[in-house]
């Protein structure tokens, strides 16, 4: 127990340290949150539990909404399948859904257009009716036609006022109730449910007309005298034929002026727009609905009508004077109550028939007024409805129609179907490809790296595959490649260090004489070679300060790299052994004899193409002579202390190339403060923007420095050329020799 709850503390740092920013502010509020809500059932400062818990509630919305997409996209998105599947989604359905949204709308805006252009048409053709019930009765006089007798054996019953809570609760219906019809049959052969009033203009007022044997219906607008601008309808020949509102109720009326015996007799014909009405002109479509539109709701009454006091007197005709009332006439009767029908029953399951509800525009005459007011037109409907009403003549095409689209959308879903198996079928093969690489990742990771991945298509997942097991393969080679360099990096190493110990010590001392040499190679080992070998004559003390000679060597091995350096060891063993054997009494051994052994012994135990450049000289310190032999080596220097220079060229050719040479030797005397400088090519070789570092500048940084230390001396020359050469590799090894006469 000891044991899990230190893991714990150690854990939780570890995992707090982990979370984000968002994530701690989120954990801290849901602490806020849960403290305030022990607090708030301890009542505990509840209305500051409250606040709190309200502001933490607030900012925790978005919070968690961040965390939850992190986590979808971190956790969820995280496998390729979820992610491919989310793209057939956006890719594909996207644009399905669109497309189907976009033709919802548009059939949805079609479906309402419909409705109501055909509900304005029923309420046009029920006034064309009364325009000609009224022009019939303003020629012929009214006679006991059906359609005036069949509107007088109506309910008698006022047209009721309050528009859609006119109709009796509970009283919906479907929009074919009633009738024997089938669905979408015009309405407009059906009896009408509110009686048809007809009146004739007659001594300035309107007089009810009524057929023989029947009793007169007054209208609602027969009150008083006609309004003023009727007057322009009724001298007009068209009349007037619309919606008015009168007194709060909506009819519908038409006005006709016909010659009748010789003078125009006027007459109007109007018909209650009540439930019961809207009912009969909505049977098949739906529900009607008419009300007042939102500017003349939003406005209120009209103030800018005329102020006109008085009635007007017009004439009708020849002979015919009316007094008209004015325009403000009317006060509190602008308005109108909106009238609805009854509405429709509602399906079992609404997507089974869903339905259709959309407004327009249509104009209503204010009766006392003339004002044309905007009102609204609202039709609710249902598709079937609508669709039945559209196909009302035939209804076995639209039986066949609605067969076919069945028949489309199934294979359009087929094929839908089809698609998508088929993507997640292709998904399948590009996650299994996924998974299988990811295993190998694992597998290579881990060090196994004779994984192989089992590729069992041809395709590009399967090629990417082959590629990871050509790449393993090749990792796998390459670690053994580096093993294999690293020995041999290990034994250049330990080469290094041999050729290392090849070299002399140095800086060296004679009697009056010292010597300095150093070399740089370019790979970790090199072929230049340079070497002091002391000389000891008769009696003379065996420490290095001795009257001995001493003999300087200076070579320039063909080529770079191991081969160099192994032909540089081969060439310092016989040069030493040479230097050994040859002299009698200590005395020195001639660099001209040297150099035809050296250049024997090297073309005899080489191949023809190896060779090197050489120089060698033997330094007597009693004399202070400088006795040399150069096999076609770059010619060292000897600066006086005046400055001036001499080069030692006296030799002959490079040693190891061609058998049986003879070498030619000279003799330098060296004064106090001359400087000796012997030096390899990778000093004057190699170049910056197509310019080599040269033996002149090589010359004059020397001769400009010639009184530093040479350990100093060497040192800077080296640097000098390296600075030359900057971030470019080393081309080949430099090696630089400095001797100075004390």
């Amino acid at each position: 127990m000891g044991k899990e709850i230190q893991t714990l503390r150690e854990r939780w740092p570890v995992w707090w340290r982990r979370r984000s920013r968002v994530a701690k502010v989120t954990l801290w509020m849901l602490l806020a949150v849960f403290v305030c809500t022990i607090g708030l059932m301890a009542h505990v400062v509840a209305w500051l539990d409250v606040t709190v818990i309200t502001l933490c509630g607030i900012a925790l919305t978005p919070l968690l909404l961040i965390l939850l997409f992190r986590w979808f996209f971190q956790q969820v998105l995280w496998k390729v399948r979820n992610r491919l599947i989310l793209t057939y989604l956006l890719m594909g359905l996207a644009p399905v859904v669109l497309f189907g949204t976009l033709v919802g709308i548009a059939a949805y805006i079609m479906a309402g257009q419909y409705a109501t252009d055909t509900a304005l048409s029923r309420v046009n053709e029920a006034s064309q009716r009364i325009r000609d019930e009224a022009a019939s009765a303003a020629v012929f006089g009214v006679q006991a036609t059906p359609g005036i007798q069949g509107a007088q054996q109506q309910t008698k019953a006022a047209p009721v006022k309050g528009g859609v809570n006119a109709a009796k609760p509970g009283t919906g219906s479907d929009a074919n109730a009633g009738s024997n019809k089938p669905d979408g049959i015009d309405a407009m052969g059906e009896e009408d449910a509110s009686p048809l009033s007809l009146m004739e203009l007659s001594g300035g007022v309107w007089v009810p007309m009524a057929a023989p044997g029947m009793k007169a219906v007054p209208g609602p607008l027969a009150s008083g005298p006609p309004p003023a601008w009727l007057h322009e309808a009724l001298q007009g020949l068209h009349g007037f034929q619309g919606i008015v509102a009168a007194k709060g109720q909506l009819y519908l009326c038409a006005e006709v002026s016909a010659p009748r015996n010789g003078r125009t007799v006027a007459v109007v014909g109007s018909r209650a727009l009540t439930p019961a009405e809207m009912d009969v002109l909505s049977k098949g479509l739906g529900q009607f609905k008419l009300s007042a539109g939102f500017s003349r709701l939003a406005n209120g009454k009209d103030k800018d009508d005329k102020d006109t006091d008085g009635d007007d007197d017009i004439t009708v005709g020849k002979d015919t004077h009316v007094k008209v009332k004015g325009v403000n006439a009317l006060s509190e009767h602008e308005h109108f109550d909106a009238v609805s029908g009854s509405p429709v029953k509602k399906p079992k399951h609404w997507y089974t028939n869903p339905p259709v509800f959309f407004t327009t525009s249509t104009q209503v005459t204010e009766w006392e007024t003339g004002e044309s007011v905007s009102s609204m037109m609202s039709v609710s409907s249902r598709l079937r409805l609508l669709y039945r009403q559209l196909f009302a003549t035939s209804m076995e095409t639209a039986r066949v129609i609605s067969i076919v689209l069945g028949a489309i959308a199934a294979f359009f879903a087929l094929l839908l179907l089809m698609a998508l198996l088929m993507a997640l079928s292709l998904s399948r093969t590009i996650t299994r490809s996924v998974a299988d690489l990811y295993r190998g990742t694992r597998e290579v990771d881990a060090g196994h790296l004779e994984y192989r991945i089992p590729v069992r298509r041809r395709d590009q997942l399967a090629a990417l595959a082959g590629s990871f097991n050509g790449m393993a393969a090749s990792v796998s080679e390459l670690l053994v490649q580096q093993r294999e360099k690293e020995r041999l990096l290990n034994e250049l190493a330990i080469a290094q260090e041999v050729q290392t110990t090849l070299f002399p010590r140095s800086p060296a001392f004679l009697p009056g004489f010292e010597v300095h040499g150093t070399s740089l190679p370019a790979r970790t080992v090199g072929g230049d070679y340079f070497d002091f070998i002391f000389g000891y004559g008769p009696g003379l003390g065996q420490d290095g300060k001795s009257a001995g000679h001493v003999t300087l060597a200076l070579g320039d091995i063909s080529g770079k790299g191991i081969s160099a350096a192994l032909l540089m060891s081969a060439l310092h063993s016989a040069d030493r052994a040479f230097s050994a054997a040859v002299g009698e009494e200590g005395a020195a051994v001639s660099p001209a004899v040297l150099l035809k052994l050296l250049n024997a012994h090297l073309y005899r135990s080489t191949q023809s193409a190896r060779y090197a450049t050489l120089f060698l000289a033997t330094y007597d310190p009693a004399t202070r002579r400088l006795t040399y032999s150069n096999g076609g080596h770059l010619p060292p220097l000897v600066i006086s202390k005046d400055g001036s220079v001499r080069l030692l060229e006296v030799g002959g050719a490079v040693v190891g190339l061609i058998d049986g040479l003879e070498y030619e030797e000279a003799t330098v005397q060296l004064e106090p403060g001359d400087l000796f400088v012997a030096y390899t090519d990778g000093l004057t070789e190699p170049e910056k923007d197509g310019e080599d570092f040269g033996e002149q500048r090589l010359m004059e940084f020397v001769r400009a420095r010639r009184d530093e230390p040479l350990t100093v001396l060497a040192t800077n020359t080296l640097n000098v050329v390296k600075a030359w050469i900057g971030d470019q590799e080393q081309p080949d090894d430099m090696t630089v020799v400095l001797a100075r006469q004390l």
